[in-house]
């Protein structure tokens, strides 16, 4: 006897055995960093209840061809997941990941409608009457186009529009990546349409943040973007009852301005994807994050480890000696190692301080020598001691900096990816910090006889029996312990599903600063 169709609202993770009757009305393939590819769906059952399927890399052949959108199916056998993406394409508890015995027949179900949109309206939006981690299908007339930026990268690209609905309110959207190029293309294409309404599926949206309005945006792989499609009823009624207030797509309104080149000012650069923050709000974070602080370098920390390493020649990883061999953790082999600078600094605020790990690249920066000629210089004269730190160095301190940096609750460290030290754009992010600073002070106990050099287990707590109104800045430092054990090639990693490129806006990390940080674990593994 075949097992009975169920509905999707009664799928849980009791059994894999399920067999149910959907449309497909959302496919989207994904190809991870290590490009490997996997393809993700949303499906819907007759009583309109969705759910998220993922097919993983080694069925993406199998089953690629089977699926289509639009297209209904019966399938059954299913692995059940909980539904734990941060950013959820449906509020079903779980997901279902196909399997070796996963079964897929096309059939005709005339009982599923062809299409099903989860809307909220810009009205709700407005009214913050959503959730931050749940996606939505949005509908709306652009009313302004107010910044393009197309350029060949198509991840780069990136479009800032008005959007409206029958509740005559706006909202903001910003569409990147090919989302941008498509919107861009149909403008320049399609001017005797009229109007444009659109409609976003799986879309995203951004609560405000500091100087950042409310937002609608697009979640990479997973939000379809579609532009004038009359085959879908509410975008047909939508553009009918906005006909006359809606300009067209020649009018002086649809600010366009297509560039080849990034439109963003130094500053949008240096915050991008960045928390502006002072040194007290540091205590506060519980999770890995990049910081911009604004902060003067007063003293180098003194480490078991001096003022710089032995790097490869190759790339700027660590080297041990083995079998009379200079090898690093990529298994180059060096004839000698190359010096390269590593710097612990403490910084102040003007209220806190903190310990700043700064890596080659920034150090040259701020020297204007490199670590290798600083060494050769040393011992031409004679009076070379590797753990003595050289007094040219003193010429990084008493520096006020614009410091981009990544905190790590786990190693309570924050690891220099950039600085900027022109005064008009630190007066920019002075300006940008929160209004009322936390004032209890950081206790992290400190392990001196530790080797700098490995992870400490040691995370910033705030002392609840501090009665002073504000930490006295000296008292903190004593008690702050940093380690630099940090890759800051692998920051940013999950802020939105599917995929995340950093645009073209951030200013490009230097790919010998993005190596030189995996330094620990190259001595990990030695030892």
């Amino acid at each position: 006897m075949a097992r009975p169709i169920e509905y999707i609202s009664s799928i849980d993770d009791s059994k894999d055995l399920w067999k149910v009757a959907v449309r497909c009305k959302h496919l989207w393939s994904v190809t991870s960093s290590q490009n490997r590819e996997h393809l993700e769906m949303i499906m819907f059952d007759s009583k309109l209840d969705l759910i998220q399927a993922i097919v993983p890399s080694y069925l993406v052949s199998k089953f690629k061809t089977q699926l289509e959108v639009g297209c209904s199916y019966i399938m059954q056998n299913f692995k059940v997941s909980s539904n734990d993406f941060s950013f959820k394409s449906t509020d079903h508890k779980f997901k279902l990941i196909f399997c070796g015995s996963t079964s897929v027949k096309k059939v005709q179900l005339s009982e599923i409608p062809l299409n099903h949109l989860k809307l909220i309206g810009i009205n709700a939006i407005i009214e913050g009457k959503y959730r931050t981690n749940l996606l939505y299908d949005i509908i709306g007339g652009v009313t302004e186009i107010s910044q393009a930026q197309i350029i060949p990268d198509n991840n780069k690209s990136k479009i800032v529009f008005s959007l409206t609905d029958l509740s005559k309110h706006h909202v903001q959207c910003t569409l990147w990546g090919k989302l941008a190029v498509q919107l861009n293309e149909y403008y320049t294409t399609h001017k005797a349409d009229g109007s444009i309404v659109l409609l976003l599926m799986n879309a995203r949206i951004k609560e405000p943040q500091g100087n950042y309005p409310l937002n609608v945006s697009n979640a990479w792989n997973g939000t379809k973007l579609l532009i004038n499609d009359l085959s879908i009823e509410e975008v047909k009624n939508l553009k009918e009852k906005l006909k006359d207030d809606l300009p067209t797509l020649s009018s002086s309104s649809m600010k366009m301005e297509t560039t080849n080149t990034s439109i963003f000012s130094d500053l949008d650069k240096f915050v991008w994807k960045a928390e502006v923050l002072s040194l007290s709000d540091i205590a506060y974070l519980q999770t890995e994050t990049t910081c911009v602080i604004v902060a003067t370098l007063e003293k180098f920390e003194c480490g078991q480890s001096g003022w710089y390493y032995d790097g490869c020649s190759e790339c700027t990883k660590s080297v041990t000696l083995k079998d009379g061999k200079f090898m690093c953790y990529s298994k180059h082999i060096s004839s000698e190692p190359v010096p390269r600078f590593k710097l612990e600094v403490l910084a102040s605020d003007g209220k806190l301080k903190y310990k700043f790990v700064f890596w080659d690249v920034d150090c040259v920066k701020l020297i204007g020598k490199s670590a290798l000629q600083m060494k050769l210089d040393l011992m031409e004269t004679g009076d070379f001691d590797p753990l003595e730190f050289p007094y040219e160095l003193d010429v990084m301190l008493k520096k006020e900096l614009a410091i981009r940096a990544v905190f790590q609750p786990n190693k309570a460290s924050l690891s220099v990816i950039g600085f900027k030290p022109d005064e008009v754009l630190r007066t920019k992010i002075k300006e940008m910090f929160k209004c009322e600073e936390h004032t209890s002070k950081i206790v992290v106990s400190t392990d001196d006889t530790r080797d700098d050099m490995h992870t400490s287990s040691c995370t910033p707590t705030i002392s609840t029996s501090e009665k002073q109104s504000h930490a006295d800045p000296q008292t903190v430092s004593d008690h702050i312990s940093i380690t630099a054990d940090y890759d800051p090639s692998v920051a940013n990693s999950a802020l939105t599903p599917s995929k995340r490129s950093i645009p073209e806006t951030v200013e490009e990390l230097d790919s010998a600063q993005l190596s030189s940080t995996k330094i620990i674990r190259d001595i990990k593994l030695e030892k």
